[in-house]
């Protein structure tokens, strides 16, 4: 005669479970809301990859926004000095002036970008993998990286300006097919020929996702980089000196505070959604999510 399974259940009073009202923070809640909302693998849309970059940036917004606007501090430091403001009131008819603190802001602007950018990425495409990253390691591995980080973004801002005086259209292509180069490098370690390379490679689709996903960056950003440099105009700067009541020092230390802290925001936003696209290249083109859930599962301790 066959045997009959028997499954006994044995209940417990509640009391003896422990605590069970602790209530999670909320980027507990919020990770757990996206990972819930999200699959652990697959294709994402250009709404759920914005949405997954504002949630990482609001995770960690503190450190990216910190470190954005500890890079912007010097270049802002040095805007009272060699703004456009400065030459209008010299009396002077000579260029000189103008182009070399021009040359000053353009060049200090291009070295605070790339590294926040390059920092942020690292710990933007960490947290997509769930991962945490030592600040201290972050920082050593961009400094020894910063030439070519430097190297990279130079390269891409001049294809962008010749495409952009070349009837605008290949501006956006460039600017597209070079969009996952600064991640190539800060992110796998790839010198400047292989990165530009390896962007070119990933973004051989998916123009359009990238043209919507830049555009809500932009747009979400605009406030904060707007408001952050409307006041390097000689005739804002004026205005703004009249409606406030300050004294120039005193605008100047307001700004110099005030306009890192929003740059700061404005490409930590932006770091987080190109890091996003990049991590969303990986899977497109190459299954990366496939490769790290195999990964997973292959550690994982197979209990009886």
């Amino acid at each position: 005669m066959p045997h009959v399974p028997l499954t006994v259940v044995v209940l417990r009073p509640l009391d003896e479970l422990g605590e069970v009202n602790v209530r999670p923070s909320r980027a507990e809640r919020a990770r757990a809301h996206r990972a819930a909302s999200s699959p652990a693998t697959g294709k994402r849309g250009v709404l759920e990859m914005l949405d997954l970059a504002i949630g990482v940036l609001r995770d960690n917004f503190a450190v990216m926004v910190g470190l954005g606007a500890l890079a912007w501090l010097p270049v802002r430091v040095l805007q009272p000095f060699v703004g456009a403001h400065v030459w209008i009131h010299t009396g002077s008819v000579s260029l000189v002036g103008p182009i070399l603190g021009s040359s000053v802001s353009w060049a200090g602007a291009a070295l605070a970008q790339s590294f926040s950018s390059a920092m942020i990425a690292r710990l933007a495409f960490a947290a997509l993998e769930g991962r945490k990253v030592d600040l201290g390691d972050a920082l050593s591995a961009v400094l020894r990286r910063l030439h070519i980080v430097v190297g990279v973004a130079f390269v891409t801002a001049l294809a962008s300006s010749i495409g952009f005086c070349a009837c605008v259209l290949p501006y956006f292509l460039l600017d597209w097919k070079l969009s996952c180069a600064p991640m190539a490098c800060v992110v796998e370690g790839r010198g400047m020929r292989a990165s530009l390379d390896r962007s070119f490679a990933l973004t051989r689709r998916g123009l359009g996702r990238w043209v919507v996903l830049a555009l809500c960056a932009w747009l979400i950003g605009l406030p904060f980089a707007g408001a952050a440099t409307g006041a390097d105009f000689p005739g804002v700067r004026a205005q703004a000196l009249a409606w406030s009541g300050l004294s120039a020092t005193a605008f100047d230390v307001c700004m110099v505070i005030l306009s890192s802290l929003m740059l700061g925001v404005a490409i930590a936003l932006r770091s987080c959604v190109l890091t996003a696209y990049y991590a969303d290249c990986l899977v497109r083109r190459e299954g990366a999510d496939l490769e790290a859930e195999h990964a997973r599962l292959a550690t994982a301790e197979v209990r009886p």
